[in-house]
Order: structure tokens, then sequence, then C-alpha cells
């Protein structure tokens, strides 16, 4: 049943829960082409969890040319939607997890992409049975080398820890490289001070994949922004898409950027400018 259309939806998924989304507009305008904007650090920095006046502008402009965009995340969808509702412009999709999918229709109801997000979620959790005892054997072995209070495993999804910061986590992220190597099939998606292993199949790039194909979307009609080691994966992905960072990514997230030919922004509306100042509306 399509929700009333003055009310917020409840978006029941298997994967994560029943979560309430804000109300979003339909869709009157086909999809041309796709922005996919990392939340933290990117899209929303600090405690500011709005996009801000000249964000909300350019989306208005891009809607009517057949523009969508949406948040690239390792944040839960319960998270985002909590942000969503101080937005003024609701998002088109959301990855989150840097695994699951979720899309409006052109009557603006959210839709599960109900098989990747199944396939993804039963792979997840055999690669989590399979690694458990590796896993808690490494963390005994960091337990004895760092201090405490510098990290701790989450409690929200296994195979994750949460350092104290950034840099920390630079330095904790060579204890995994030998059960990374063991293990080709299992990736590292790591964001700031915050790190999870995954089935290597499903990363910001492959979830990116799912909403291009839904909407017919082709490469060069792509905008990829973020700032962190896990939107590296959408990078690789896509290296026809318009990809770039915000100034304050991670050093190693800038020089991947700068030697793949992509571009360092100080915001994302002058990173959407620079787009189309380059004649990608030829490509509409």
């Amino acid at each position: 049943m399509m929700p009333a259309a003055d009310s917020p939806q409840v978006l029941q998924t298997a994967e994560e829960g029943a979560v309430v989304l804000p109300r979003h507009e339909p869709l009157p305008f086909p999809c041309s082409f796709l922005l996919s904007l990392d939340y933290d650090g990117t899209l929303c920095c600090g405690s500011d969890r709005n996009p801000g006046k000249a964000f909300y502008d350019l989306i208005r402009r891009l809607r009517p040319l057949g523009g969508r965009w949406g948040i690239n995340t390792g944040r839960t969808l319960e998270e985002i939607a909590q942000f969503l509702t101080f937005f003024e412009l609701q998002p088109d999709f959301l990855c989150t997890r840097e695994r699951f999918v979720y899309l409006v229709d052109s009557d603006g109801v959210w839709h599960a992409a109900e098989k990747h997000n199944a396939d993804c979620y039963s792979a997840q959790l055999a690669m989590q049975q399979r690694l458990q005892s590796e896993w808690e054997v490494l963390l005994s072995r960091l337990a004895l080398t760092r201090p405490d209070g510098d990290w701790h495993p989450s409690q929200k999804d296994p195979l994750s820890i949460v350092a104290k910061d950034s840099e920390t986590m630079d330095a904790l992220v060579p204890t995994f490289s030998e059960l990374l190597r063991a293990h080709p099939d299992v990736g590292m998606q790591r964001a700031s001070r915050f790190m999870r292993l995954t089935d290597a199949r499903f990363n910001k790039g492959s979830v990116l994949s799912v909403v291009m194909q839904r909407w017919a979307v082709p490469e060069e009609r792509l905008f990829i922004m973020g700032d962190g080691h896990n939107d590296l994966d959408a990078f690789a992905a896509f290296p026809r898409a318009f990809c770039c960072a915000p100034a304050s990514a991670h050093p190693e997230v800038i020089t991947w950027i700068l030697n793949h030919g992509g571009s360092v922004f100080p915001s994302v509306p002058d990173a959407i400018r620079k787009w189309f100042s380059v004649d990608r509306t030829k490509h509409l």
C-alpha cells in the first residue's frame, strides 16, 4: 500500500528491520544522471546534519534535468533515517553499511533491492561464521598490544572495531593484513575511526552498480564524492565517472584521487558546479 501523501513511510526490511523514512516527493522526470555522496565528512560534517542551502538549491535545479542523488554510506538505515528528518529534500536512493540498497519509485515510495540485499545478508552471515574464531584470536592479540581505551569491538556489527580516532585506526589496520591475505574473498571497509570486515563482493562500488542498473544510467553520467577508504571501491569501480573528494578527506584518499585523475574540492556544491562546468550536460 502506498503511504499517505503527508505521512512518513515505514520501510520493513529483513536485513535492517523496520525503519521510518520521511515522505519523499514523486519523481516526475526520468533519470538521466546520478550523484552518489558519502554522508559523514562529505555531505555533512561534524555536528551539522543538514547539507545546507547551496546544496538544496543545486538539487532543485538538477531535478528537471533528470538528476537523482543518493547517500552511499557505512551507516545503518536507521541512523541515516534519523538524520533525514533534518533534510529539506530527500535523497532518491540510499546505500547503507556499504552493502544494502534502497530506492524510491516514480511515486516517491521507498523499496528495498530485495534480491541483492538478501544475497548480501546471507553472504555476510556465512563469512562471519567462518571467520569468528580467527577474529576472536586477532582481538585477543590486539588487546595485549594496544592500550585500553584506544579501540573496542563494535556492539552493533560483528567483525568490526571502533578506534578513538582516525590516527589510531591508521595504526591498527596493519594488524588485519595477515587475515586478509589468508582470505582474499574478505574485504576491509574503513571510514575514519570505524572498520569492518565484509564479503569482498559487496562494497560501495557494487551497491552503486545496483542503483545504476535499476535506472539505466551509464558510468559517464555518474558523480561520486567521498572522503574515506571505503569510498575507494566506488572510485575504482567507475573510472569514467566524475570522482572527487572533499579537502578534509583522509590523506591516502586524496592521494588516490589525484593519482587517478580525480579532483579535490572544498564542498559538495563546488564539486557539482565543476562537474557541469566541464560540460557534463552534453551527456543528458
